[in-house]
């Protein structure tokens, strides 16, 4: 863990918590979490760059096919036009199996990206060999909670996309034909809106699990359910935390991403512009990824400052 050459200051958690002591405003004590994060992220930065930008790197791979965005362009949803069922169809599988197969090894790495920095908020050095060992004797209950995700996305989302069609069946006679493309895509975009709620709200609560799995050794019962008592009372707080830092990463994977339309639409798609796009990606994940992570470190330690 410690070596001669790695003396990194030790964060100093406890004087960030005397404050505990006295009542706060609510909006402080978000400042003050978002605080310790930010400080925590500059004090592990070069200790987990490497993990955090392989694990971005994995997760950016899937858009060496074409994006959600492309794909719906192309199929006329967006556009009312004449969609390419086969291509489209296509599209949305490459996507879906890339995600399916680049996202677990992500997260496995951004796992060890979790390891490290909860190495250095406690004065000490983890290098990314040890954290990819600690990270694989918790994958088991990594594998868990992913799929508890997995599969709460997909019911909740499968249910919603069940009545969507159940409405477009429903108008399906009375709608011209030239607009039912334009209704499917309009009642799409509502299916999505009305599930994002449900799972918003399970994120929020969930949040602190892999979290706890990465510096407790909870298996993922226990984590997704240790997660939820941290949370409950908190929740509203634990949202605005999450939303500031979730702000940054969809700024700056924003900003990526438009960079990147705009190449690939220039060079028609060409292998050099998606490798530009997954690079580029993959650059400004590994900025905010340890910023995320380090933000539910911080949460988590606001919530539950003595470690078990």
């Amino acid at each position: 863990m410690k070596t001669g050459r790695d003396k990194p200051v030790p964060y100093d958690w406890q004087r960030a918590y005397t404050r505990r002591m006295v009542p706060q405003h609510a909006g402080r004590e978000v400042g003050v979490v978002l605080d310790q994060g930010i400080t925590l992220f500059k004090a592990a930065f070069g200790s987990v760059v490497a993990l955090s930008f392989a694990s971005a790197l994995v997760r950016n791979l899937p858009y060496f096919y074409p994006s959600l965005t492309e794909v719906l362009l192309s199929s006329g949803v967006l556009t009312n036009t004449v969609a390419e069922r086969g291509k489209t169809l296509d599209a949305l599988g490459d996507l879906a199996v890339g995600f399916a197969v680049t996202w677990p090894v992500g997260m496995f790495l951004c796992l060890g990206v979790m390891m490290q920095m909860d190495a250095v908020a406690n004065g000490a050095t983890l290098r990314w060999q040890a954290a990819l060992g600690g990270a694989w004797r918790r994958v088991l209950p990594l594998a868990g909670c992913l799929v508890a995700y997995a599969a709460t996305f997909a019911i909740i989302v499968g249910a919603a996309l069940l009545v969507g069609w159940m409405v477009v069946l429903a108008f399906l006679l009375a709608v011209h034909p030239s607009l039912v493309s334009l209704m499917a895509g309009l009642v799409a975009m509502a299916v999505m809106l009305v599930a994002a709620i449900p799972l918003m709200v399970l994120f929020v609560y969930w949040c602190l699990a892999l979290p706890l799995v990465a510096t407790r050794n909870l298996d993922a019962v226990s984590a997704l359910t240790r997660s939820w008592r941290l949370v409950r009372g908190n929740w509203w707080r634990a949202l605005v935390v999450l939303s500031v830092a979730g702000f940054i990463v969809f700024a700056v994977a924003s900003l990526a991403g438009a960079a990147g339309m705009v190449l690939i639409a220039a060079t028609d798609g060409e292998f050099g512009a998606r490798m530009t796009v997954v690079l580029v990606n993959a650059a400004g994940a590994t900025l905010t990824t340890p910023v995320f992570v380090a933000v539910l470190l911080a949460m988590l330690k606001d919530l539950d400052p003595d470690r078990s």
